[in-house]
């Protein structure tokens, strides 16, 4: 009995010994563990920096580039020469800037029976491809529209973006996108008449019902943040792409919203309060 008694201890001493054992080696997994996810979670975090940036170099170097939507195509077929000719005709004629220089056009996408291929227009310099773009407002009711050429991933921020800029807009509201941002103004004075069937593009002078109060949806979290009155009624866009365009009635410019305190800040509440004493 004494030697089962012997036996089944040592059995026992052993088993613990090597719980003990398994223990630290556990703890050494899990420090290891957490040492490689802290190491994962680092990378990905380069890996999405690395990602923005070569998005951002896209963006950029399309800076030049605009995506015309609704131009026919010819209906023998049509060469780049054609498409550039078309591009230029509507260019010259249509927003009367005989002086802008198209570098190249060409349609790109898949061919389908519902509408044209969206042509991919570039131009040698980024002031005629802004100016181009503000004036697309005289474009409105041909069908034909004219919207930055993005890379993928900043048209899918746009893309989620479009509920709120229809909804703003459903609700009387000015908005439209500069570069991936959507901003969206109030309107002060007597309603104008909806834009109905005018997609994102657009210019020109900021008309006398906007105020100055204006919501901006920034990146594809579209978060929500007042900012301060200006006098031109602005909103600085993204920096990599440069410029942007305009879905409805506003002036866009690269200046940055006017900090409180400040006294042009004063100097712009003061503005507003003379244009709502006029």
């Amino acid at each position: 009995m004494e030697s089962k008694i012997s036996d089944i201890t040592r059995s026992l001493d052993f088993s613990h010994a090597e719980t003990v054992d398994l223990k630290g080696e556990v703890k050494l997994l899990q420090q290891t563990k957490r040492e490689n996810n802290t190491i994962i979670e680092g990378l990905k975090n380069r890996v999405e920096d690395v990602m923005q940036r070569m998005n951002n170099q896209e963006d950029y170097s399309r800076r030049n580039n605009i995506r015309i939507s609704g131009i026919k195509k010819l209906p023998n077929g049509e060469t780049w020469e054609q498409t550039a000719e078309q591009v230029s005709t509507l260019i010259r004629d249509k927003l009367q800037l005989p002086s802008a220089k198209l570098e190249h056009a060409c349609r790109v996408g898949p061919v389908t029976r519902l509408a044209p291929r969206t042509i991919v227009a570039r131009f040698e310099h980024f002031g005629d491809r802004e100016a181009v773009t503000r004036n697309s407002r005289k474009l409105k009711g041909t069908g034909i529209f004219i919207n930055e050429d993005l890379c993928p991933a900043s048209q899918e921020k746009v893309k989620n973006q479009l509920p709120l800029m229809k909804q703003a807009r459903t609700d009387g509201k000015i908005a439209y996108f500069k570069h991936m941002r959507l901003i969206i103004k109030e309107r002060t004075g007597p309603q104008p008449p909806t834009d109905d069937g005018v997609a994102a593009s657009g210019g020109g002078d900021e008309p006398p019902w906007t105020s100055y109060r204006s919501v901006v949806a920034s990146g594809a979290s579209a978060g929500v943040a007042d900012v301060v009155p200006s006098t031109t009624h602005d909103v600085a866009g993204g920096a990599s792409a440069g410029g942007g365009v305009v879905a409805g009635d506003g002036e866009v410019t690269n200046e940055a919203p006017v900090e409180r305190g400040t006294s042009q800040h004063r100097l712009c509440r003061k503005d507003l309060r003379d244009r709502k004493k006029k």
